[in-house]
């Protein structure tokens, strides 16, 4: 039997199979990144599939930070907001690691790595 999260694994890495990170009309800039953002937020609510939020996090912030300094900021400034305004609806825990992605997916793009090496398709690597 598999595990809890071991099917939203899969069809998360079979969604990433051959993906590359869209890169829009526009590569540098403010709104280039806060696509990234959105973009990433309706796949997440299409794919409709449990546990992926720390994935589609991690995704995001990577995809924006790849855009350079000002896609970081971008995707920070959303990211902070976002948990900031979360914190009355969810647990604090679930903000902290929403937050701890979204870290994640920036460091892995500043750092040269690649989306699959950053954000990993199953819940449980986000602790």
């Amino acid at each position: 039997m598999p595990k809890y999260g071991d099917k939203t694994a899969k069809r998360l890495d079979e969604y990433l199979k051959g993906y590359t990170i869209p890169k829009g009309r526009v590569r540098t800039g403010l709104i280039a990144p806060f696509h990234d953002m959105q973009r990433n937020f309706n796949t997440m609510n299409q794919l409709q599939l449990k546990e992926s939020d720390p994935f589609f996090h991690c995704k995001a912030n990577y995809e924006a930070a790849s855009r350079g300094l000002y896609g970081a900021s971008v995707a920070a400034t959303i990211g902070y907001g976002k948990e900031i305004k979360d914190a009355l609806k969810y647990p604090i825990a679930d903000g902290l690691r929403d937050l701890r992605a979204n870290a994640r997916g920036r460091h892995g793009a500043r750092t040269g790595k690649t989306l699959q090496e950053t954000c990993p398709t199953h819940h449980t690597k986000y602790k």
